[in-house]
């Protein structure tokens, strides 16, 4: 069924096979849509959806912030804060208590693995389910105060039910191997979830009594934060998920009596959650996201926006050592498919630094190509690529015809980061988590290469890091390429520091710390060298970049506006930042009453 709501396109799901099409031509008349809660992302890639409570009257949002999970609870009614966890934890899978007074979900870390609820009017954290040497997840709080949750222990996995107070858990069904995002139906007689099949995901409901299953729908794509809802009467359920040839995540609704499921789309973007709420509205998580690339001066502003005319996403740049271009990552995104084909674009610049021209493909080859890295003589590009199957540093010549050679082995998974030469081009410099299976948390590289023949002198050597604790990632050479700068995270508290260190190694020196535990870059030596450029949000809002002094520690904000930025990088004569321009953004839209997917008393 093909029609249109509000604006909105809604197609039906199959019963059983795949997502498909129908038409129906069903004409409802139009309504108003509510923004009930709107927060800014932190995270550059990982998204997870804003859940509305039953009474749609407050928002939680999980965000990855200090190496943990934080949670924002929004009013609806004010706009304003209610509560904001502090200390880093593994928050996942968040839910609302049926009576909406608290937050529920699940602390994947050992120490404190369990259930937990927060108290959006006091911001107290406590754990309702301390589930001791099991391991579980999915964990949902029941109106007498029960917990249903998966319990994993390999081919024993169950669904199992802790009641109040100190125990064990009882098994409600024995045979949940291949189980996500369980939940029990509104009169207690089944249980909706989710599991793998033919190549994607099936929803099923299975009666707890008898054990009989049926499919409602199967060959379906979701994502990392997997859920299923119940509608109020149990008629239907609700999820995001997309068809083998969607390319966005969408909201369905999948009738239990098998008439066609609705499916919930909202203005081009990616739909993370679908949540009913206690007056029949239907509420989806919606994912705003743009990148862009742009240059402000040094001295500080709000970044202008140089690749707009480009239909794809830009990010990381770099700068042509002449400073007449900018090379970046260039990609579409989409929450379906992950760009695990990034490819190098270039933009010329006039002698202005305005755009001259559109955006070109500096390299494409298979897989992530990543940080354009100029020699300083302008004849090579170094960059990060998976040719191969590899996750490598590898190397080609500008404008040639020859393969790209590759410099290091780490292979499949090392996690190895952009580039970056040393001013006189015989050296890069670089971060990398591998080898992979060595214990490795991060550490920073470096290795020697020939400038004129375009290969590797030796092995890399892992720079010492004397006194060093956590994980080392990005490098940058001074401009007189004495000293690397990077970023370490603690391995305690998940904090991240800029350091700077000899090239050759030695004990690092700190230059500033903050909250927010992933930069994505490394910092940005200013020309001078006086001063270091970096990004950081401080594990709340948009990023911006921000400038530090190496010898006292000072700082001072460098870029505004309310896109935010990241990843500096400074231009040849020192006077212009490009950097990456971020929008990122979750919306819960509460859809008009008798709307799509609405449920009548």
């Amino acid at each position: 069924m093909n029609f249109t709501l509000g604006g909105r396109l809604l197609r039906g799901l199959a019963a059983a096979p795949l997502l498909t099409a129908a038409a129906c031509g069903v004409h409802v008349e139009e309504a108003m849509d509510v923004v009930l809660a709107r927060h800014v992302h932190t995270d550059l890639y990982d998204a997870y959806p804003g859940i509305p409570s039953p009474a749609g009257d407050r928002v939680v949002f999980a965000d990855y912030a200090a190496d943990g999970r934080s949670l924002t609870v929004y009013d609806v009614a004010t706009g304003a804060v209610l509560a904001t966890t502090k200390a880093p934890a593994g928050r996942s899978r968040v839910t609302w208590s049926p009576d909406g007074s608290r937050v529920v979900y699940v602390d994947r870390w050992s120490e404190s693995h369990g259930v937990w609820t927060l108290d959006p009017a006091t911001g107290r954290e406590s754990r309702i389910v301390d589930p001791g040497d099991a391991r579980i997840d999915y964990p949902r709080l029941l109106p007498d105060g029960t917990v249903t949750a998966l319990q994993y222990a390999g081919a024993d996995t169950a669904w199992v039910a802790y009641a109040p107070g100190p125990g064990h858990a009882s098994v409600l069904v024995d045979r949940a191997g291949g189980w996500t995002a369980p939940v029990r139906s509104p009169d207690g007689r089944s249980v909706a979830y989710l599991h793998a099949a033919n190549e994607g995901a099936a929803l099923a409901v299975t009666e707890i009594g008898t054990g009989e299953t049926r499919t409602l729908a199967a060959g379906l794509r979701v994502g990392w934060d997997r859920r299923v809802e119940w509608s109020r009467t149990g008629a239907a359920l609700h999820l995001a998920a997309a068809g083998v040839d969607d390319s966005l995540f969408a909201g369905w609704r999948v009738p239990l009596d098998g008439a066609p499921a609705e499916r919930l789309a909202r203005g081009g973007r990616d739909v993370l959650a679908v949540t009913p709420l206690a007056d029949g509205r239907i509420a989806l998580s919606v994912y705003h996201t743009r990148t862009a690339v742009g240059l402000v001066p040094v001295t500080g502003g709000e970044p202008a926006d140089v690749t707009t005319a480009s239909s794809t996403s830009a990010f990381l740049p770099s700068w042509h050592p002449a400073g007449g271009a900018l090379g970046f990552i260039t990609f579409s995104w989409r929450r379906v498919r992950m760009p695990v084909d990034f490819d190098l674009g270039v933009l010329d610049l006039d002698a202005e630094g305005a755009p001259a021209g559109t955006v070109r493909t500096l390299l494409s080859e298979e897989g992530e190509d990543y940080g354009a890295a100029w020699s300083p003589d302008g004849r090579w590009l170094a960059f990060h690529g998976h040719l191969e199957r590899s996750d490598d540093i590898w190397l080609v010549r500008v404008g040639g015809s020859e393969r790209p050679t590759r410099l290091t082995r780490f292979g499949p998974g090392a996690d190895t980061g952009e580039p970056d030469w040393s001013p006189d081009g015989r050296a890069l410099a670089f971060s990398s988590y591998g080898p992979p299976l060595e214990g490795n948390p991060g550490s920073v590289y470096t290795i020697a290469v020939d400038p004129a023949a375009g290969l590797a002198i030796g092995d890399p050597v892992r720079v010492p890091l004397d006194g060093f604790r956590g994980s080392a990632m990005g490098a940058r050479f001074s401009p007189d390429g004495e000293r690397l700068a990077f970023y370490g995270r603690s391995s305690e508290d998940g904090r991240v520091t800029v350091h700077t260190v000899p090239a050759a190694g030695g004990t690092p020196t700190a230059v500033i710390s903050f909250a927010n535990g992933e930069p994505y870059s490394a910092p940005e030596w200013s020309a001078d060298g006086a001063s270091l450029f970096y990004s950081r949000n401080d594990g709340f809002g948009p990023f911006q970049v921000w400038r530090a002094d190496i010898v006292t520690g000072a700082t001072e904000q460098v870029t505004t506006g309310a896109l935010g930025a990241l990843q500096p990088s400074v231009s040849p004569d020192g006077r212009t930042l490009a950097v990456t321009m971020r929008e990122a953004s979750i919306e819960v839209v509460a859809l008009a009453a008798g709307g799509a997917g609405a449920e009548g008393e």
